[in-house]
């Protein structure tokens, strides 16, 4: 799969998200009658998730028959070295109570690296989209595009950051609350809006000038993560590591406009902060 994706291949995935972005929407304000819980009572799935993903499946492994498929809901590691990573609904719980911040998620991977990424926001149908070494764009309804750009603030205190919290924040002491707290009085704004991938869409957009969380599933950050990078900034883990795919839940993310001073005040707070823990599930 040397030249995987062309130019013409490309709208055509954009196309194929745009469709599974309009039944999410449909489905929403048809009513949505299943919402059941995953890993416990705050995880949520509807039959939307599981609709979207399969409209996904078919038409992307239509697309590149080749191709390995690995979402959310189905959760099958592929064996394949390219492959789709999806996220059928990210936001699933602003989704089903009706608050408009919500996404389709989609990457093309090769093997631990996203090399093209899809973000169609909920309600606004706006397209977030990247190709590794080709730039990221973002693509109004009228059909407007405009090239993406991390922005250049220097300081947290100029700067908006974004975060969110785990499942099991109510169960263990490790939930992203003693970063949060470090990081509240030091910025100009922090936000959490409740899908991570549309958190990295803003930071490579230049909304947002950090996002950063524990415990976040690839589908969650692989397509945002290729928006990021194609943007100018900076994703890694908490131990600086750069992002890449993994099976298991990450190790952290932190992205931001990869300014130094911004990174270092991101990945030091996030240490000390992390001090005052007696239990950890991230050993940073």
């Amino acid at each position: 799969m040397g030249e995987l994706i062309n130019e013409i291949e490309i709208e055509t995935v954009l196309q194929v998200v745009q469709r599974a972005a309009a039944l999410v929407d449909k489905m929403q304000r048809d009513g949505l009658h299943a919402i059941s819980n995953k890993s416990n009572d705050i995880d949520l799935v509807t039959e939307a998730d599981v609709a979207c993903e399969q409209l996904l499946r078919n038409e992307l492994t239509t697309l590149l028959p080749d191709a390995g498929f690995w979402g959310e809901e189905s959760d099958q590691v592929p064996t394949e070295a390219f492959y789709w990573l999806v996220d059928p609904i990210d936001g699933t719980t602003n989704y089903a109570n009706n608050v408009p911040y919500y996404c389709v998620s989609v990457a093309l991977c090769r093997e631990k690296e996203p090399i093209l990424g899809v973000i169609a926001e909920g309600v606004t149908g706006r397209l977030f989209f990247a190709q590794k070494d080709r730039g990221a764009f973002l693509r109004n309804v009228n059909g407007q595009t405009r090239a993406l750009q991390v922005n250049e603030k220097t300081t947290l205190r100029s700067s908006i950051l974004a975060t969110g919290f785990p499942y099991h924040k109510a169960d263990h002491p490790d939930n992203n609350l003693a970063e949060y707290n470090h990081f509240l009085q030091d910025c100009l704004a922090l936000r959490s809006m409740g899908a991570a991938a549309l958190d990295l869409a803003y930071v490579a957009a230049g909304a947002v000038t950090v996002f950063w969380e524990g415990w976040l599933s690839p589908w969650d950050v692989a397509a945002g993560a290729i928006l990021v990078r194609e943007a100018g900034g900076r994703i890694t883990d908490y131990d600086g590591n750069d992002w890449v795919i993994r099976p298991e839940s990450t190790r952290g993310t932190i992205a931001t406009n990869g300014q130094p001073e911004v990174y270092s005040a991101m990945i030091d707070g996030i240490k000390t902060a992390r001090t005052v823990l007696t239990e950890k599930k991230i050993a940073v």
